[in-house]
């Protein structure tokens, strides 16, 4: 069983506070097998001549041959591709969105992954009903039937299901499989997110198992500290209310068909690496006792 990281677990965003290839380093130092690369236009680039003193970089400027080389050469494997870029209000956005996509893909292509892994976009308020967002869904099913039409027949598309997104609610998710037969197009189940919207996040498991393209193994407090201005908070995994034994249990022994990422936000800097570390360490355990 292989469990991937993100560059943003062991870093604060796009802040310059630790370089790309330290991040890489500490990820496989603390036993992960591979990691998700998170696009950023307009920040640093890796080439022969720029090393980017933080972990959101700017692929589309990037040498990606380099990017992939400094990824096996710190131990790891290009699990899937983030961006955040997905508008789908107007045609102009679709259009946007289709490109740039399609732009990700081929970066996806040169950087050993098959995995995209965009947003899911953002709804006018958290917590709408489908039929609410419907034209919303319905236009993100159209750009990623697009996108699956511009791509090789190994793509596969999983935005990340997200408090507030376009796609947020179990229900939101089979609208876009029925919407989209093609089973390509899937989703991130973010499982944190899942907590927080308290949605059966694994029922998505039992009924569309080849939908879920990576499982985002995310711990949330269903009650964020009285200074927290936002409903979503994540903590190491095994400290909030993630119940992460429902899904554990449905996925093989091996992992499955899924990527798996360990990830977390609301965690100090300087704390980062050693909770990370530890998340690892739980999710062997459960592991083991779910298998």
């Amino acid at each position: 069983m292989i469990f991937g990281t993100s560059v943003h677990a062991l870093t604060d965003w796009s802040a310059q506070v630790k370089p790309f290839r330290t991040v890489l380093a500490e990820a496989a130092e603390l036993g992960f097998g591979s990691i998700m690369l998170m696009h950023l236009p307009g920040q640093a680039a890796l080439t022969a001549t720029s090393d980017p003193q933080g972990a959101m970089i700017d692929l589309e400027t990037s040498d990606l041959s380099l990017v992939r080389q400094v990824v096996h050469d710190a131990g790891l494997e290009v699990s899937c591709l983030y961006q955040g870029l997905t508008k789908v209000a107007t045609d102009k956005e679709c259009e946007e969105t289709v490109a740039g996509m399609l732009r990700l893909a081929d970066m996806a292509g040169e950087l050993g992954t098959d995995i995209l892994l965009p947003n899911a976009g953002v709804a006018p308020a958290p917590q709408m009903p489908s039929e609410a967002k419907g034209d919303l869904i319905g236009r993100l099913a159209k750009v990623f039937t697009r996108v699956l039409e511009g791509t090789p027949p190994t793509i596969r598309i999983a935005p990340d299901i997200h408090y507030q997104g376009i796609l947020e609610t179990v229900a939101d998710c089979r609208r876009l499989f029925e919407l989209v037969p093609d089973t390509r197009a899937g989703i991130t189940l973010n499982i944190g997110h899942m907590t927080t919207l308290r949605e059966e996040g694994w029922t998505l498991l039992q009924d569309h198992p080849e939908r879920v393209h990576v499982v985002a193994w995310k711990d949330h407090l269903l009650a964020p500290p009285e200074d927290h201005p936002h409903a979503v908070y994540s903590v190491e995994l095994g400290t909030g209310d993630s119940p992460f034994d429902k899904y554990a249990r449905l996925i093989a022994e091996d992992g499955g068909p899924h990527a798996h990422l360990i990830t977390f936000e609301h965690v100090p800097l300087a704390e980062k690496a050693p909770a990370l570390g530890r998340s690892l360490q739980y999710m062997r355990e459960l592991w083991a006792a779910t298998h």
